[in-house]
């Protein structure tokens, strides 16, 4: 008797446990991205469809990012320049994919960072 209602706790235990975990964010929590480079940093809200990219260091090169892909209609960029500034652009995404080229730049001199795939 004993051992049987061990296992039921046991098992309840588990139960109560793969709950929580799989109680995690919801989907389109887990679409937000944010990003911190030595350049600077980008965030995106996908409730919101608002990317916003802050300058970190004083180079003379603007911090940016572009979008583009099947969620996008056309290529987006967000690009700011001055050391602590921020700038935030709020796009109309469809649902899907996402490509993201991180980059800096001065005059027509460009430096990629990074890229990646987020969903929309």
């Amino acid at each position: 008797m004993h051992k049987s209602i061990r296992r039921t706790l046991i098992a309840a235990a588990g139960l109560s446990l793969a709950l929580t975990v799989g109680a995690g964010t919801s989907s389109a929590d887990a679409r937000n991205t944010s990003e911190r480079y030595a350049q600077g940093s980008m965030s995106y809200n996908s409730a919101t469809d608002n990317v916003t990219v802050k300058d970190l260091k004083a180079d003379g090169r603007s911090f940016a990012v572009s979008l583009f892909g099947p969620a996008s209609d056309n290529v987006r960029v967000c690009k700011v320049s001055g050391k602590g500034k921020s700038k935030t652009c709020n796009f109309n995404f469809n649902s899907g994919r996402l490509n993201v080229l991180v980059f800096t730049e001065r005059g027509n001199q460009h430096w990629d960072i990074d890229e990646f795939h987020m969903d929309a």
